[in-house]
């Protein structure tokens, strides 16, 4: 007896199951994609169903088949960069596969259901679709709950004071530790102090907003300004590899109880991003105090 499949149910389906899946797998690994990166990393997971249609192939093949498509997949949505945050959210997207398989199982033994195709690790069970994408919803809804109620509490973030010389002139700027930040001078390799441009456009010289100004509105100005060199500062982020503007400092110091004390640190970075606090502009990594 032949299985009639309906194209159109099986890739919305596919589909909105994929969005899901991803969505909590990024929330697991402490990831967030862009919405349309989720919807062609959605759009691929849904065609990467089509293999149950294909000719059987044989056991190895249908591995690296199911693995391939499942890092495509979440390389499309979150990207590749950094290496030990993607094999996170790709294991976890994985598991979550994992865990919606065993809740099909679940239904089909309980309402005995069979099941109606297989095909290369695919399969076609004989469930409304509306059950599947809700089962999916589960998972999703399992796994923000429990972020919600087993997550820490975050402590109040301990800002420290410190005071930059950009080009003769000093700047003083509240800065939190972040230990995911690791940016570092390409020059001399030191630590580079991280600044968010929109929360501290006011404290910084006229000459620096301008120059910055144009470069992220992308308008190139034939210099830095007067008494600065530009650093060109790498930063891998979830969506990919970009370059930051810099600068490099005369001096940067530490404001402490006890005084200033001076920090053998040579250039800061400036980000277009708001850090969503008006209790500091600007973040340090775990190596740069």
């Amino acid at each position: 007896m032949k299985t009639v499949i309906y194209l159109d149910v099986l890739l919305l389906t596919n589909f909105l199951i994929g969005y899901a899946l991803l969505a909590a797998a990024g929330l697991l690994a402490g990831m967030q994609a862009r919405f349309g990166r989720m919807v062609l990393a959605s759009l691929l997971a849904a065609s990467s169903a089509l293999i149950l249609l294909a000719p059987e192939l044989t056991y190895p093949q249908q591995l690296v088949y199911k693995v391939g498509t499942a890092a495509v997949i979440t390389a499309a949505a979150f990207g590749v960069r950094p290496l030990r945050r993607y094999a996170a959210v790709l294991g976890w997207f994985a598991a979550l596969n994992l865990l919606l398989a065993g809740l099909c199982i679940l239904v089909i033994l309980r309402t005995d259901s069979p099941l109606v195709q297989t095909g290369n690790l695919a399969v076609y069970l004989r469930i409304s679709p509306v059950l599947l994408v809700l089962l999916a919803g589960v998972c999703s809804a399992v796994v923000w709950l429990g972020l919600c109620l087993f997550a820490r509490p975050s402590a109040p973030a301990r800002t420290a004071g410190l005071r930059v010389d950009l080009g003769g002139v000093p700047v003083q700027l509240r800065a939190v530790l972040d230990t995911g930040c690791h940016l570092k001078d390409p020059i001399t390799c030191l630590p580079v102090l991280l600044v968010s441009y929109p929360a501290a456009r006011s404290r910084l010289p006229q000459a620096v907003c301008q120059y910055l100004d144009g470069w992220f509105a992308g308008v190139r100005t034939a210099g830095p300004p007067p008494g600065l060199s530009l650093r060109m500062i790498p930063c891998a982020t979830a969506t990919g590899q970009t370059v930051l503007p810099g600068f490099t400092v005369g001096r940067l110091e530490l404001i402490g109880a006890d005084g200033p004390l001076p920090l053998r640190r040579t250039a800061v970075a400036f980000t277009a991003q708001a850090f969503g606090s008006n209790r500091y502009e600007a973040l340090y990594g775990a190596d740069f105090l």
